[in-house]
C-alpha cells in the first residue's frame, strides 16, 4: 500500500502504523513558494524543503520507500532530487504539458536533465 501524505513526520508515522510500505511526499506548498510569478523568499522555501527532508528520513528510517510530486517542474524539481531517501518523482503532469509543444522524447530527456541540476 502506498500512501500520499503532506510532510508530516506524525502522518509519516501513521502511513507506518497502517501497513504501508510506500508514502508519497506531497509537495505541493514548495511548489507554490517556488512559483517564479510570486513573491516568497528564499527562507520559506529553504524551510518547507528541510520539512520535506525530515520527513523523508524519517520514512527510511521506518523502511518504507519514499517517493515525492505535486506541482515538481522543471524550475523546481532539482532540489527534491537531491533528498535521500527520495527514490520516485511524480513529475508526469509538467513532462506532458512540455511534450505537447516538443515531444515526449525532448520533454523527458529535458526533465532529466533539470532532476540533474542542469537545464537545457
Amino acid at each position: 500500500m502506498s500512501l500520499f501524505v503532506d510532510p508530516d513526520v506524525a502522518q509519516i508515522e501513521a502511513a507506518e502504523r497502517v501497513g504501508a510500505r510506500q508514502i508519497e511526499i506531497c509537495t505541493a506548498r514548495y511548489a507554490e513558494l517556488t512559483d517564479p510569478t510570486r513573491a516568497n523568499g528564499a527562507a520559506a522555501v529553504e524551510a518547507e524543503l528541510a520539512r520535506i527532508a525530515e520527513c523523508a528520513d524519517r520514512a527510511g528510517e521506518l523502511g518504507l520507500q519514499v517517493a515525492a510530486g505535486h506541482g515538481l517542474t522543471y524550475r523546481n524539481v532539482a532540489a527534491i532530487a537531491e533528498i535521500y531517501p527520495i527514490e520516485e518523482l511524480n513529475i508526469g503532469h509538467n513532462i506532458v504539458a512540455r511534450a505537447a509543444l516538443v515531444g515526449l522524447e525532448r520533454a523527458v530527456r529535458e526533465m532529466i536533465a533539470a532532476i540533474n541540476g542542469r537545464l537545457l
